[in-house]
Order: structure tokens, then sequence, then C-alpha cells
């Protein structure tokens, strides 16, 4: 009940701020962000931005040591504090002294999605204080959500690990930052420039991905001309479509760094957007759960592991431990959260350790390339190109949905397919129809299509979108994305 209320509470305050006039549209941002920044800016932040500076260099004893602390104190609050989890020991006959290390985890069982949704309420700490928590959706590859509280430790130590993989390129908080995610800072019917906002507190200009086409990307490269970043932070498919646009115009767009996050980075996009951009680009990943943070060094060999914000292991899938240099699914376990812990959490995506350590000098360990939402990109009828991390967000909510596959079959027709729960209802297809519109506009139709379960690929994969239109990137026609660098890898192999 509390989760529907926050639910429509925030719905209630999105509505009135795309009525409100641009600039205070933008006051709002920048208040927003220095409420946000008393919490993620405090005395913990800058505790916390000392310690991972340490652990970067530390030998993996050090980083062990840290970790134990970390979890020893989680574990011996799951025991006091959350009911599920004093439960399970108790059924196991542990106590906290047992499970002290990352090593004696192995002694409790892999927590799925499938065990938080049933155990919800009991993973609430009964501690924690409802209106100082955050409450995150997440959505697997098949369009299945999931939903998680987190506390404001969670929020400081996600700022710290976020601007500690910043630094790594050279650039800090209140540096001129552009980003390009899937915030709705832009009303969705808007058709005319300014297509973004300005958080003035935080020196950053926010673009909205949802109006990028061709039509308007003069005006974004303009905006961005004008406000100076020295980073740009994106999806990948968003900076490599800016990056062909200034390819077009053989023009170039120096910065400091690219970021890139929530999508699988293509060797080909990054090239571009690297030319274009004149920098690196540093891909990193950071978990909705909050429970795992990895990314890129400017050496470029694997994503490090931030082993002071959580703990990984990588099994088969029996929950054996993989071995170093094998592919497994990752299984991590939270060092921050104290309203609702997840102890060997499976995460829902592949990946593995890779042996030796980084030519960069820190001693963190790294991981491959994590294999996650390697989709399409949905085309709209108005020429606009929808990222699938921004198509994830109208499903993040539905937590009766158990499955889902986009297919556009058109430029515009979307075929939705999904697998329902029993308590799914009508309301729940009200809800989905109005936020998948809200992103890909009024004149795509969209037609529902329920399902016992959602086919997979010849090669055994589950796609989550599809797209049968090409691609036509500053008038240069293509196949869809990921669908070309598929071919690429079944050819290479």
């Amino acid at each position: 009940m509390e989760t529907e209320r926050n639910e429509t509470m925030g719905h209630w305050k999105e509505a009135l701020y795309h009525r409100m006039p641009i600039p205070v549209q933008n006051s709002l941002l920048s208040l927003h962000a220095r409420r946000l920044g008393r919490i993620r800016f405090d005395a913990g932040y800058g505790r916390l931005r000392h310690d991972l500076a340490v652990l970067e260099r530390s030998s993996l004893d050090g980083q062990r040591a840290y970790q134990s602390e970390r979890l020893s104190r989680v574990i011996r609050h799951c025991y006091e504090n959350v009911p599920y989890y004093r439960r399970l020991f108790q059924a196991r006959g542990l106590s906290p002294e047992n499970v002290q290390t990352p090593e004696d985890l192995v002694k409790l069982p892999i927590l799925n999605k499938d065990g938080v949704r049933a155990n919800f309420s009991d993973l609430m700490a009964r501690t924690a204080d409802p209106r100082r928590l955050r409450l995150a959706h997440t959505s697997g590859t098949t369009g299945s959500s999931l939903s998680c509280y987190w506390d404001e430790e969670v929020d400081r130590a996600t700022n710290a690990v976020l601007w500690q993989h910043r630094s790594w390129a050279g650039f800090e908080f209140g540096r001129p930052l552009a980003t390009l995610l899937g915030r709705m800072i832009v009303p969705p019917g808007q058709e005319h420039p300014p297509f973004w906002r300005f958080n003035r507190a935080w020196n950053q200009l926010l673009l909205s991905a949802f109006h990028l086409e061709d039509r308007t990307a003069p005006s974004y490269l303009e905006a961005l001309r004008r406000f100076q970043p020295e980073a740009l932070e994106s999806y990948a498919s968003t900076a490599h479509f800016l990056a062909l646009q200034l390819r077009a115009r053989d023009e170039y767009l120096p910065l400091k760094a690219v970021f890139t996050t929530s999508e699988t980075l293509l060797p080909f996009q990054r090239e571009v957007v690297e030319e274009r951009f004149r920098c690196r680009v540093s891909d990193y990943l950071g978990a909705a759960e909050r429970v795992l943070f990895a990314g890129e060094c400017p050496v470029r060999q694997g994503m490090h592991l931030f082993t002071g914000y959580g703990i990984t292991e990588v099994t088969d899938d029996d929950g054996n431990t993989r071995k170093a240099g094998e592919f497994g699914l990752l299984i991590v376990t939270g060092l921050h959260n104290f309203a609702m812990p997840l102890i060997r959490y499976r995460i829902g995506d592949v990946s593995g350790i890779l042996p030796g350590l980084c030519p960069c000098g820190r001693t963190l360990p790294l991981m491959h390339p994590v294999t996650t939402k390697a989709e399409d990109i949905i085309v709209t009828p108005e020429g606009r190109f929808i990222s699938p991390s921004i198509m994830t967000h109208p499903f993040k909510p539905m937590s009766n949905i158990v499955a889902s596959q986009i297919i556009q079959e058109s430029v515009d027709l979307l075929r939705i397919l999904i697998v329902r729960r029993t308590s799914y209802t009508e309301k729940d297809t009200e809800t989905l129809l109005k936020e998948l519109r809200n992103r890909v506009g009024g004149r795509m139709r969209i037609d529902l299509e329920f399902v016992e379960k959602i086919p997979r690929t010849a090669t055994g994969k589950l796609r989550w979108v599809i797209s049968k239109v090409p691609l036509r990137f500053a008038g240069e026609a293509a196949s869809n994305l990921y669908a070309e660098e598929d071919d690429r890898q079944e050819v290479r192999t």
C-alpha cells in the first residue's frame, strides 16, 4: 500500500512539473539537486571517497578485510532486524558470528528475484523509516520488473563510487556535465527546443533522450556547444547517435570524457564516439538494486569491480563457484543497504572475473563486460530513436508482468508480448499503454498480446527488444545496431 501511494505521488508531481514554465522547471530541478546533495555530498561521502581511493590500491587481503568489516555489520543487522534473515539463520543453525567474511557467504542460500517478491515485506528492516527510503524498480532483459528499497546510506555510497569512477577520467564534481539518459525532464509532447533543462546546483545540462532525432539533432549540438561541458554521460546508443550527427557534418565536439551506461557498448559505437568527441569512452555498470558497481579505467581491459560497494561471486547454475576466467551467474551482496539488505542475490546477469591485475596499477578485480541489454533500437514515426534502456522504464513498476518482449513490426507498429501474473488487471494495461505512448509518441500503434511464454532465438538467446525497422543515422541507412553486431559475432565464430 505504501508502494502504491509513493507511485501515485510520483506521477502527480511529474504531471505538475510538466505544466510549469521552463524557468520554474529549471529551478525545481536545482532545488531537488540541492536537497539530494545534502545527503549525497555530506561528511560521510568524503569518508567513503577516501576509503575507495585507498581500496583501489590495496592488496587483496586489504580489500577482503574491508569487505569483512562491512559484511559483519550488515549480517548482525539482518539477524537482529530483518525477519527473513532471522528465520533463515535460525533454520540453518547459524548465528552472525558464523558469517563474517566473504568466504562465509556460501553458508547462505542464493536469493533470486522470485524470492525477493515472495518475501518482500519480511526483507524490510523493522528499523527502516519509510519516509527516508527510495523505491527502485529494475527490469531484466525480459522486462520482468522487481522493486526494492534503499536508504540514504546507499544513496551516499552510490554517489561515492560514481564520482570515484569519474575521477579516473580526470573529471570531478562541479565541472560542467551534460547527461543524455532516460529521465523525463521535458514534456513528452514538446515539439520545439529547448529539449533540455539546467540544474544549476550541480552545473549540469540534462538533455532529453526522448526528443532526439535527425530533425532536432542540430539544436542538441548547439546547446552542447553553448554549455561547453567537459564530460557527457549517456546511453551508448544516444552517444553514438550524436557522434554520427557530428560525423555527417564533419564536426567535432571535444570533451574530457564520455561515460556510457545501461546498455552494451559495442566496439563500432565506441570508435565513432571517441573519434568525434576526441576523448576516451568509460563504460560503467551500476545495478538498480544498488549491490554492484563496476567501471572501466583508462586502460580498458575489463571493468573494475568496486569491492567497497558490494561482494561479487560468480557461480554456475547450481551455485558452485566459477574459477577466474570462467563465465557464470553474478551473485552479489550489498554492503550499504540497511533498509532492505540483499545477501547473495542473483542479479540476473552473466560475467566472469578476469585473472591477473590491471596494468593501470589499481588492484580492484577485473570483470568481463556484463552480457545484458544487447537489444535493438526503436524508431518512431517521427524519426526519433528510442534506446532499449528507455523502453525498460514503463515496465519497471509493472509487478504483475512475469516477462515481456517488444517487437517493432514497422515504423508505426509495436507488438508487445506479455506473460501475465494472475493478479494482472485492466489497470495494468492502461498504465503500461500510457507510459509507452509517453515515450514513443501518439502516432505509434501499440498492440498487446498475452502469451504463455516468450520465444527464444535459434541460438537460445532471450531477446527483449526486436526491431525490424532499419536505422537511418544522419541520412545513412543501416540494419538495426544490435542485429548488425549479432551478425558480426556469428561471422567471427
